[in-house]
């Protein structure tokens, strides 16, 4: 008979949730796991035969994955990265894709922001970021994980800077050649 010993739903990196559950399967075999909330997606599964370990799993798999939800100007962020996401790849698929290959992606000067809560928001927006030291400015950098490497690439770019200009950002864009 299985016993409960511990559960929380948690929110990952990339805004999804999760449950994370600790029981004892039978006298003396425990199990620690983090899976989505319908069980068809495992993340982790830890076994072990010691109670005291079990529940350290349970507390290491929390720190490791669990995130506050993005509130306020984050989960703005969020969401107009999102809906650039799509303009973006819209574009991009109206366009051609000759050219010269590029690493082209918008930019956002986001002073005084927190770092790791602007990248978790581009994570929850299905997209890539980094931080680009410009002559002593930071920018954040949006990569566009799409299939486009030349004139598509940049005309989603292009595209994406706009549609966060347009939501009240100050964007800008990355342009490199390969």
């Amino acid at each position: 008979m299985t016993r409960k010993i511990k559960k929380a739903d948690i929110t990952l990196a990339d805004g999804k949730s999760a449950i994370l559950s600790t029981v004892e399967l039978q006298h003396g075999l425990y199990e620690t796991m983090l899976a989505s909330p319908d069980f068809d997606t495992e993340y982790a599964v830890l076994r072990t035969t010691d109670e005291a370990q079990a529940i350290s799993d349970f507390n290491h798999l929390r720190k490791q994955y669990h995130v506050a939800p993005l509130s306020g100007k984050y989960a703005e962020l969020a969401e107009a990265l999102k809906k650039a996401f799509t303009v973006g790849k819209e574009a991009a698929g109206r366009t051609h894709d000759g050219g010269t290959c590029n690493f082209d992606a918008p930019t956002l000067n986001l002073k005084g922001w927190a770092e790791a809560k602007v990248k978790q928001a581009a994570k929850a927006a299905g997209i890539g970021c980094f931080v680009w030291n410009l002559w002593g400015s930071k920018r954040y950098v949006f990569s566009l994980p799409i299939g486009a490497q030349g004139n598509a690439r940049t005309v989603a770019a292009e595209a994406m800077s706009n549609s966060l200009k347009i939501a009240g950002y100050d964007a800008g864009m990355y342009y490199q050649a390969d």
